[in-house]
């Protein structure tokens, strides 16, 4: 996990000159839409970059990508190697916690065995590093914490499978559990590292986290139906259509069965996404982080466009 990748010296500075000028870059884009498109092309060249130090999760390194973390820890120090060194922590307590996620959706201990490889060499990188060992505890705590989730998930699973319904406030405390690693494990680094960094900040991660869970869902209606999995569309619909229901229908009509239930402006997940959205315009934080905030509006609005366009 050092900075330096198995790239020749010349390809690793290219690479890391290219990751320079996009986040000088960012620092001074003032339009969300830019904003999230240069983000986009920033996530590709850090992955790109650190693919040469390990590609042993390649499908769930999909989901770790984000670039977000990096961006903040940038900002707010101007410091490149700094920010890399958040990067690849929270790149690996990411895969930590996605590899766990695998293990409960499947039951497959292959992926216990790869999330403790994970956290292991988190633990070693850590402990090679003299000002670092209070992060060793603190992140384990707060593992420990989240772990609470995954207990939370199955009986949230399991309700659904006996045709319970879900008021809007179980909708949304499973949805801000869900998305709680970002404020309970991926912030305390940012907050060991950060000397800008304050509570306020890990709440709006933490918001922006719930609004892209809930883009997660959207995406993962059918897979989540056909896995018995939760997911807040689908706790949402049932209060209307009996989860049998939904399971009996074809793949490819799964959705439309779901969202034609789901009222595109009053309904729970709508507002549900306004409250994140509201929240996150409510929170005080340095401007060093302000771009937190356009993103949480960015993600309200391109869920409210989803909602209603399923519904037109």
């Amino acid at each position: 996990m050092e900075i330096t990748s198995k790239l020749g010296d010349f390809e690793n500075r290219v690479y890391l000159d290219k990751i320079s000028k996009s986040v000088r870059d960012l620092n001074s884009t003032t339009d969300i839409l830019l904003l999230v498109q240069q983000m986009v092309s920033l996530s590709a060249l850090l992955s790109s970059f650190d693919r040469n130090l390990d590609n042993s999760f390649p499908v769930i390194d999909e989901n770790a990508q984000d670039p977000t973390y990096f961006i903040a820890a940038y900002f707010d120090t101007k410091n490149l190697v700094e920010a890399l060194w958040i990067y690849r922590i929270v790149r690996s307590l990411t895969r930590y916690i996605l590899l766990l996620d695998r293990f409960y959706e499947t039951g497959n201990d292959r992926y216990t065995l790869l999330a403790k490889q994970v956290y292991k060499s988190v633990n070693e990188f850590l402990q090679s590093k003299c000002d670092a060992h209070h992060l060793i505890y603190s992140i384990d705590y707060s593992l420990r914490q989240f772990s609470a989730f995954w207990k939370f998930e199955q009986i949230i699973k399991r309700r659904i499978l006996k045709n319970r319904t879900f008021s809007y406030t179980e909708i949304r405390y499973f949805n801000l559990s869900k998305s709680s690693d970002a404020s309970l494990v991926y912030a305390k680094v940012l907050d060991a590292k950060l000397p800008s960094f304050n509570e306020n900040v890990a709440l709006v991660l933490h918001y922006n986290q719930a609004l892209l869970d809930i883009q997660d869902d959207w995406e993962d209606i059918e897979d989540d139906v056909r896995e018995d999995m939760p997911n807040i569309f689908v706790m949402a619909a049932v209060d209307s259509i009996p989860y049998k229901k939904i399971k009996k229908s074809r793949h490819d009509t799964i959705r439309k069965v779901v969202l034609s239930t789901i009222n595109s402006s009053g309904g729970p997940v709508s507002r549900l996404v306004n409250e994140l959205q509201a929240s996150s315009k409510s929170v005080c934080i340095p401007e060093n982080f302000a771009f937190l905030k356009s993103l949480s509006d960015r993600y309200a609005d391109t869920l409210r466009r989803k909602i209603s366009s399923a519904n037109s």
